[in-house]
């Protein structure tokens, strides 16, 4: 059957806009860094553990995933990323129905992300309010921009929901409009975040030695107690740290490989180590220097706080005008990652539209060679998803327990690495797809160990996390479904059988 018979069209339509910069920003707004050293990381921490040394080892472990993403993005530049390589390379039915499972996990995670993010604006109208004695930025963090995993009133569930959902609209039509625009948002948001992140660097280790000294009235104005005891390191709890590491940063690689069709010349091959690398001193320094400026005893007795953490520090520790500079860049780290989700998201529906496993209409391009339909389907399914915590903050938080979804997903992509690396001989990408394999299956046997407790397991002492357990299985679900639908009626109505188009790498 020939090519054009079984995809939608010739080519993808998609223009090439993306550069190395934007693609290294996508990567490193896919693998969050400044809300990992913000309150993602720091309130888990268990006694003995070095956050620090816990994220190098995080780093050096998932390299070989980093490089089983390399391989074969240079080999399959294809849009949709992993989805193309699981679903050519090892079984398309598989590949379709994980693809679709992983791909829609995304709204749920960027609307709640988002409704979220208020607890970032909170802390810095807080803090800043306090430290600079102005009264209406207090009354604004303990009224208005409230704690969002607080109990809340229906004014300002409907207040966070409406400043999440302006910004989704905003950005999504940025996205239909100026597709360039749209990766260009994405990296001046990314510059201005890590910039500010590497400046609190600064800040704190400029403060190293008279740190405790500077540190207890920002103890004392925001009642931070905690009970400080000899630290006796523990390679154990460093290592139980290390899943937190995965979960939160170091093992989402999906960004840059997704929008690979739209890649400029030569930029494709360091995106993914780059953007690894620059995750990696964006929260190994932070950890690190917050162990030189207090001690990790210090540090374990008020990392659970919440209050206390590297960006509130950062901050305390900071002038007037330095205390605004770093709290806009702690707020434009959520925005950051809401502009790479928006991205991203369309192009998985796009490719999925392009395999005609979706609608042909999502893979429909505008005047300005945007995926119009694909972000309209973004934008409602993250409004819909945004009304979780209006219903339940408790429901709403069980969402964000789909890391065992996401590790079998690349454990299956570094199957497709096996296969791949064995047929054509390739024994580097072989080595990096086993190494990456065997990590992700001892991952997801760690976190499924109820005794370990981990926080975005769906499984702890207390039993199973229902909620977390059936979104998981329902997002599988969508997957067969969509797959089951798309066969029977491409066959019937079309004379096309779908499977038949995972034999074929599709066009650029």
């Amino acid at each position: 059957m020939a090519q054009r018979k079984l995809f939608l069209r010739e080519s993808s339509g998609l223009v090439k806009n993306a550069t190395l910069k934007d693609l290294v920003m996508l990567n490193v707004a896919n693998m969050g860094a400044g809300l990992a050293v913000f309150e993602g990381i720091s309130p888990y921490v268990v006694p003995g553990a070095l956050l620090w040394l816990a994220s190098l080892i995080t780093f050096v472990i998932t390299l070989p995933l980093v490089f089983t993403y390399t391989y074969l993005l240079l080999k399959m530049p294809r849009t949709g990323g992993d989805y193309v390589w699981i679903s050519r390379k090892l079984n398309g039915t598989l590949g379709a129905i994980m693809g679709v499972a992983f791909a829609f996990n995304m709204p749920p995670y960027f609307a709640l992300s988002a409704f979220f993010s208020v607890a970032a604006i909170n802390l810095v109208f807080l803090e800043i309010g306090t430290l600079q004695h102005i009264p209406s930025l207090v009354y604004l963090a303990n009224n208005v921009f409230v704690n969002p995993y607080g109990t809340l009133t229906l004014f300002q569930e409907l207040l966070f929901y409406f400043l999440a959902a302006i910004s989704f609209v905003i950005i999504i039509l940025i996205n239909i409009f100026r597709p360039k625009w749209g990766f260009t948002l994405t990296t001046v948001l990314g510059i201005i975040s890590s910039l500010t992140l590497v400046l609190a660097m600064i800040i704190v280790a400029l403060n190293i030695p008279d740190f405790h000294t500077k540190i207890q009235p920002f103890l004392t104005d925001f009642n931070i107690t905690g009970t400080i005891s000899p630290f006796k390191f523990s390679l154990s709890s460093t290592l139980y740290m290390v899943p937190f590491f995965m979960s939160y940063a170091y093992i989402w690689l999906y960004a840059g490989p997704a929008v690979a069709s739209e890649a400029k010349e030569g930029s494709l091959k360091l995106n993914l180590i780059l953007g690894s690398i620059m995750t990696f001193v964006m929260i190994t320094f932070p950890f690190l220097v917050m162990d030189l400026a207090a001690g990790p005893a210090f540090n374990l007795a008020y990392y659970p706080s919440f209050t206390y953490n590297f960006w509130s520090v950062a901050i305390y520790l900071s002038n007037p005008i330095l205390q605004w500079i770093l709290g806009i860049g702690l707020i434009a780290w959520n925005y950051f990652i809401m502009a790479f989700g928006v991205v991203v998201f369309a192009r998985y529906i796009f490719a999925f539209s392009f395999d005609r496993l979706f609608p042909s209409i999502f893979a429909k391009l505008n005047k300005y060679s945007s995926p119009v339909y694909a972000h309209i389907l973004d934008l409602i399914t993250t409004l819909v998803f945004l009304t979780i915590p209006l219903i339940s903050i408790s429901g709403a938080t069980a969402l964000y327990s789909y890391t065992p979804l996401a590790v079998a997903y690349l454990f299956i992509v570094s199957l497709a690495g096996i296969r791949v690396g064995y047929k054509e001989n390739q024994k580097p990408l072989l080595i990096s797809s086993i190494l990456s394999a065997i990590l992700m299956l001892a991952t997801e046997v760690e976190i499924l160990i109820p005794s370990n407790n981990y926080a975005f397991s769906v499984i702890g002492t207390s039993g199973v996390n229902w909620i977390a357990t059936v979104y998981i299985i329902s997002l599988i679900g969508v997957g067969v479904i969509s797959y089951v639908l798309a066969k029977y009626y491409r066959l019937k109505k079309e004379g096309i059988d779908i499977s038949l188009v995972y034999k074929e790498i599709p066009p650029e």
